[in-house]
């Protein structure tokens, strides 16, 4: 095997772990990482692992796996805590929690003894490091002057969040994971935290700009905690800190920043982890991405007598699916939790439902097998809600599957009633007199995005000339289903009306499932076509 050169530039679990599988798998290679900091000096508190990745870990290095199963910190349940009640979720987590410095020293351990030269403190300019090396790993995260110095080459953009992230830590000593909103005078903070050590917490505390510049902060780039955050915080959450205060490291309100790449190689440079790809932290994916890639990459070189072309373009090749759903994902999941407020006025069970349900990955049917008890209760509370009961020869929502139930309740609203929710196709009959249902092509990927404000508009005006029911048609698949239920949400929380969203029949699962979670009033099914009387 043909001896080669490999410089790795940032020492976060991508670099040190493809660092390492690249020295196993190819012990005459010489792998050498650049790293700014010491794992120690490391930002950030807990970070978790899902099954799968320990799976993918396991497969790949089962010695890196063994080290991470005995240093990580295991629990499953998960909690919302509303001002209303509680709402628990069984065996929500199947992985795994740790601590970022602690993962990165098993990292580093491990690395150094396959080979890997480390290196602390800057590296070399990419563009010396290119003309050595055989091939140059740039996994130097979201701030990446890899990616930024072949910006145009790799077509990168990034994408900023509306709303704001702040990641802390506390000695709380939590069972598992809780999410919280607390209302203060200046807007809603909503806090994810789980635990990752005994005696330690991660929270990730998430708010609108405006919400923080009231409190009296702005997100910024570099410097040390911001402190005054950190107080008000800690008030803010006093009664889930029993009193106790949040800890800082590098904690400040920042704006998450979506990174993509229409390329992630350019000659002898390859990107990975969150310098080739980012997604949003309430999926909980960022460490997956991680090692994933780093896995990725190692097996699409493992035959390679040298770093060749074609093994680079069959790690993007075999990598970039996964990555992109994961984003995919990511996206909803973000702006379900930036436009989180205004789904306060649902029970606890309905709200933990549609948290679940959020990104589509999992339906409301996967929860009568995964936590049976919460979708009945999110279910039960469905049919109480808008004028709805539990009559119709059924008391309670059955066990197994919900959809047909649900589609059956009645609905009394705004002076309309309905012996059902699901109208069968889109005529104006279905919802009352012509002049009370309004069509409207929806066909966007962000529920409150500028396009959204503008539609929302047109609906607002039908609905002061009398509109009563907003119909959303759209195109056939279930992605666009699902920005339809979205949009759906925001109209019915936004406006005085009910909301009509077009499904397919194979769709009904999941159109249920978005009508227990406050995504839709009716569900129709026509021909997913556009409406050619779509009002003007």
């Amino acid at each position: 095997m043909a001896a080669q050169l490999v410089y790795v530039v940032g020492g976060g679990p991508a670099g040190l772990f493809a660092a390492r599988l690249l020295r196993r798998a190819h012990p005459g290679w010489e792998v050498r990482l650049f790293e700014r900091l010491p794992p120690d000096d490391t930002f950030g508190f807990g970070v978790g692992l899902t099954g799968g990745t320990l799976r993918s870990v396991r497969e790949a290095d089962p010695e890196v796996c063994a080290d991470l199963v005995d240093a990580a910190f295991r629990f499953s349940t998960a909690e919302f805590r509303l001002p209303q009640g509680v709402a628990e979720i069984p065996g929500f987590h199947s992985g795994v929690a740790i601590g970022r410095a602690r993962l990165l020293r098993i990292l580093l351990a491990r690395a150094e003894a396959a080979g890997v030269k480390v290196e602390t403190g800057p590296a070399p300019a990419v563009a010396e490091l290119s003309g050595e090396a055989s091939l140059v790993i740039a996994a130097d995260g979201v701030s990446s002057g890899v990616r930024q110095h072949y910006a145009a080459e790799l077509g990168a953009r990034t994408e900023l969040s509306r709303g704001l992230f702040f990641w802390c830590g506390s000695e709380v000593p939590l069972a598992g994971t809780v999410f919280m909103p607390v209302a203060t005078e200046h807007g809603t903070f909503v806090a994810h935290a789980y635990p990752y050590a005994p005696g330690r917490s991660t929270f990730v505390i998430e708010a609108s700009q405006q919400a923080v510049r009231r409190m009296g902060s702005a997100d910024r780039d570099g410097g040390e905690s911001d402190e005054a955050a950190l107080d008000y915080l800690s008030a803010a959450f006093g009664e889930l800190l029993g009193g106790g205060s949040f800890l800082g490291n590098r904690s400040r309100w920042t704006r998450f920043r979506t990174v993509r790449c229409a390329r992630w190689r350019h000659g002898n440079v390859v990107l990975i982890g969150d310098a080739a790809a980012t997604a949003h932290p309430t999926i909980g994916s960022g460490t997956k991405l991680a090692l994933e890639s780093a896995i990725a990459l190692a097996a699409a070189l493992a035959d390679d007598d040298g770093v060749r072309a074609d093994g680079l373009a069959r790690y993007e090749q075999v990598r970039r699916p996964a990555v992109e759903r994961l984003q995919a994902v990511a996206h909803r999941s973000r702006l379900w939790w930036e436009s989180f407020p205004a789904r306060l006025q649902l029970s606890p069970a309905r709200l933990a439902a549609a948290f679940l349900t959020r990104t589509g990955t999992v339906s409301l049917n996967d929860l009568t097998v995964s936590a049976p008890g919460l979708a009945r209760r999110a279910a039960a509370d469905f049919a109480r809600d808008l004028g709805g009961d539990l009559s119709g020869g059924l008391e309670e929502p059955p066990e197994g599957d919900l959809t047909e139930w649900i589609l059956r309740r009645p609905l009394a609203a705004g002076g309309r009633a309905f012996p059902q929710r699901l109208v069968a196709g889109g005529s104006a009959t279905a919802g009352g007199s012509s002049g009370a249902l309004v069509s409207l092509p929806a066909s966007l990927d962000d529920a409150w995005g500028p396009a959204a404000d503008r539609l929302v508009a047109r609906a607002a005006r039908h609905a002061g000339r009398g509109a009563t029911v907003i119909r959303l048609t759209g195109g056939p698949s279930v992605h666009d289903l699902r920005d339809r239920l979205a949009l759906g949400e925001r109209l019915r929380t936004e406006l005085n009306v009910l909301v009509q969203v077009d499904a397919a029949a194979a769709q009904l699962p999941e159109a249920a499932g978005g009508l227990v979670a406050g995504r839709a009033d009716l569900v129709g099914v026509p021909e997913l076509l556009p409406d050619p009387a779509a009002a003007p």
